[in-house]
């Protein structure tokens, strides 16, 4: 039995008649200053707001939700089990639309997609459909451009190999399907199926994206074990373009598993391994889709066995870790390499088991979350992943879950806008050769706020906002950084009142207001 649902469309309603009467109660209590509140014009996107999390067996599953803005855990009753592979979209209002175990998928209401039967073939498949594929980034999905119901699904197919006269299995294939969410009353069909995009031994896991320079396509990339080849599509309206190949790192063992990341303005790349215990960091060129500057960090002994990696929100900071131990790099540094510092060694507590470190996730809140090793009812927090050394906040056991839990899902930034200035952002230049440009739009809420206040956007440029108390003195301010689409600001500890805030580039003013802080 679930004992908590997400939000329908009527409680967004309701939740909006509340606020209204909430903010006639502050006027009334302040009713000498005039107040400005923000439209609900929706800025962002909430697409990776609902994480399905939980363990192999079917039942009782954990999952949480942003929509809110800070994390919700609850419980739920889910027929599709998740071992470790784990991918899942939701609309525009947070709200679930389908995810997938790599094995099986599931729509909103717990049941098998329309049409889906026979996704991803093969031997894994066969012999643990119930359970789903036992890698990160075995899969992930990425609306389909300039499409308002289309969704493409991108997945590693596994196989019974021989290696070294050992029989493993491996990925083989890398296809791909195309969800329509309009179809079956809104639940979602799967209306093309098991394309193949490249036949050949993969690494297992490794499949993550980024959005195009132009702000709408997407690079996927994977990677071919044993080699330095990265493998690269183009994804965009009419069709999917490649694959495109670059040698370049080390070579991946056919044995190794990890994380990898973009950086959430799309430029740089980091991949751990954990047999060969490496982590390679790259930058990234949106425009043509290839790395440059590799970076190599091999000074880890035998028995770290690296795991997880996350970039911050400002994407200037690496973290990774490996089960006992979580570390960062400043790639912003003369030397990132030597930048690497630790950040904590794991405190040896259970809940009920080890809670050892495992893979990572940012959310939308812009703090970064890293599961554990063993299920366990807990997760770590990264609190502050912008800030430099110990200032980073690290909570183990930050975040507690109701049911034990030892998946994450993987998100690409579905958020990130085109590159400012980039000569290959032919779609901004094309907009404003049509006069088609348009305005700035900041969202602020709630308002009024108790504990934290959200801005969310769609512009082309950096921003700072800054909240001022009725003698003009700033109490806060956070740099809102145009590809990430949205910020918090944590006015808990600011008293009752109304502040003013403004929003400047430089030393223009692009937006100003009034909030109102209540208890």
């Amino acid at each position: 039995m679930r004992t908590r649902s997400l939000p329908s469309k009527l409680d967004c309603k309701r939740a909006r008649v509340w606020g209204y009467y909430k903010i006639v109660g502050v006027m009334k209590r302040l009713p000498f200053i005039a107040m400005i509140f923000s439209s609900l014009q929706l800025c962002s996107q909430h697409l990776s707001d609902v994480w399905q999390l939980g363990v192999t067996l079917p039942g009782i599953k954990p999952a949480m939700t942003f929509v809110n803005g800070s994390p919700e855990p609850y419980i739920e009753t889910r027929k599709l089990s998740m071992f470790v592979t784990n991918a899942s979209i939701s609309d525009t209002l947070g709200q679930l639309l389908f995810y997938t175990n790599g094995q099986w998928i599931a729509n909103r209401n717990h049941d098998t997609l329309s049409n889906s039967e026979n996704f991803n073939p093969g031997y894994a498949t066969d012999v643990y459909y119930y359970a789903g594929l036992g890698i990160t980034e075995g899969t992930i999905i990425i609306p389909k451009p300039d499409t308002q119901f289309l969704y493409s699904l991108f997945y590693v197919t596994f196989e019974q190999v021989e290696v070294d006269d050992i029989i493993i299995t491996q990925p083989l294939h890398l296809s791909y399907s195309e969800i329509d969410i309009s179809q079956d009353s809104g639940m979602g069909e799967m209306t093309l199926k098991n394309v193949l995009l490249i036949e050949d031994t993969l690494t297992q896991g490794f499949l993550t994206a980024t959005k195009h320079a132009n702000g709408r396509d997407w690079w996927i990339i994977s990677h071919e074990y044993s080699t330095k080849r990265f493998y690269g599509w183009l994804l965009s309206p009419d069709t999917i373009e490649g694959p495109f190949s670059q040698w370049i790192g080390i070579d991946i063992d056919y044995d190794a598993i990890g994380q990898s990341n973009f950086s959430p303005d799309g430029s740089k790349y980091a991949m751990v391994n954990y047999f060969q215990n490496t982590v390679s960091i790259f930058n990234f060129d949106r425009c043509t889709g290839l790395f440059n500057n590799a970076l190599i960090d091999s000074n880890f002994t035998d028995l770290d066995w690296l795991r997880g990696c996350s970039f911050s929100p400002n994407s200037r900071f690496l973290y990774i870790n490996n089960a006992l131990e979580l570390f960062q790099y400043d790639t912003w540094a003369s030397d990132v390499i030597s930048s690497r510092t630790k950040i904590a060694d794991w405190d040896s507590n259970y809940n009920p088991l080890a809670t050892w470190f495992e893979y990572s996730q940012i959310a939308s809140d812009n703090k970064i979350y890293i599961n554990t090793v063993n299920g366990c009812k807990a997760m770590h927090v990264i609190n502050f992943p912008d800030s430099i050394g110990i200032a980073c906040n690290f909570l183990q056991q930050g975040l507690l879950l109701p049911k034990d839990s030892y998946t994450i899902p993987h998100f690409p930034n579905y958020d990130l806008g085109p590159l400012t200035g980039s000569p290959c952002d032919t779609l901004y230049l094309q907009a404003q050769n049509s006069s088609l440009q348009t305005q700035n739009c900041y969202r602020i809420y709630p308002n009024p706020a108790s504990n934290w206040l959200k801005m969310v956007y769609e512009t082309q440029q950096d921003a700072l906002f800054e909240l001022f108390d009725l003698y003009g003195r700033r109490v806060a301010a956070v740099s809102l950084y145009h590809y990430f689409k949205s910020r918090l600001l944590d006015v808990s500890k600011l008293s009752e009142g109304v502040y003013a805030y403004s929003i400047k580039n430089k030393n223009e003013v692009l937006q100003s207001g009034k909030v109102a802080v209540v208890k």
